[in-house]
């Protein structure tokens, strides 16, 4: 039953993790990503701080060992500091569609260092289901990427692969934690440590002045997209607990499953008869995972 949870929320967090690079996406261009990403974790950190006292969670830290203090700091400077914020200019360089099919192969670095370092096993189901998801999601995002024939930004290449490795080596960090605490504890320490370090870099105060221009309609998408960052986080955390890091990061990783009916709806896309073949072989690719 625990483990059906942790793929829910697997899959829940990829929604909101769709929906989140959406919004970074726009509102990133005159601001900037290190900028926007600063705040989202602010105000996330608020968000999940402010639960966690009102429920009297913050008893359970005092019990952490210091090894399970220094893998949630070590786990959010690669997660946020790291792995979103490349993410976002990797997006900014190749739209979010190529950006997302190259970061996506974070799953397999995820789950071989989890075989390593913690003994997970990697059963006959989760490597084949992990492949046929991970392949359903290449061909759904190909299907909506911009046409080949652009010169390819390398440098964005490259931060998409940079953001993969971080975003693998976090969840492992992660892991050992979240045997002693719950997702939201975890969440209510990891995020302030994650919004320090982002406020730090003189790049995340460049954008400080856009963001005064920007009024109240800026501050409320941004307060909606904090809290779309605090859903995805607990659920995140919570399917790594529950189901283990290679199944918990591969369907995590669906989220261009749920952009392309996104950008159907909001957008006005279209949606090509490839990427329709893509949500087929993803879903069987998750049959396969629960199996």
């Amino acid at each position: 039953m625990s483990e059906t949870v942790g793929a829910l929320c697997a899959l829940g967090s990829a929604l909101a993790w769709s929906v989140t690079s959406l919004l970074v996406s726009a509102l990133a261009p005159g601001i900037g990503t290190l900028t926007i990403n600063a705040v989202r974790t602010t105000l996330t950190a608020g968000i999940v701080v402010a639960w966690t006292l009102g429920v009297g969670g913050f008893g359970a830290i005092a019990a952490l060992s210091m090894t399970s203090v220094a893998l949630l700091g070590v786990s959010i400077v690669f997660a946020v500091a790291i792995g979103d914020t490349i993410f976002f200019e990797s997006a900014q360089r190749l739209g979010l569609g190529r950006a997302m099919t190259i970061s996506m192969c974070y799953p397999v670095i995820a789950a071989s260092l989890a075989a390593v370092l913690l003994d997970e096993r990697l059963s006959a189901a989760i490597v084949v289901g992990g492949l046929l998801t991970l392949a359903g999601l290449v061909l759904i995002v190909t299907a909506r990427v911009e046409p080949p024939g652009e010169p390819r930004a390398w440098r964005g290449v490259i931060e998409a692969l940079l953001a993969a490795v971080a975003w693998g080596v976090s969840v492992v960090a992660l892991r050992v934690p979240l045997q002693q605490i719950d997702a939201v504890t975890a969440q209510a320490v990891r995020l302030p440590v994650g919004a320090v370090l982002l406020w730090v870099t003189p790049w995340a105060l460049r954008g400080v002045p856009a963001l005064r221009r920007g009024g109240w309609s800026l501050w409320l998408r941004l307060i909606a997209l904090a809290a779309l960052t605090a859903i995805s986080s607990v659920m995140y955390s919570a399917s790594v607990k529950y189901a283990g890091v290679a199944v918990a990061t591969v369907l995590s990783s669906t989220a261009p499953l749920f952009a392309v009916p996104l950008g159907v709806v909001f957008l006005g896309e279209r949606l090509p008869g490839l990427a329709m073949l893509g949500a087929l072989v993803t879903v069987a690719g998750i049959v396969v995972l629960r199996l």
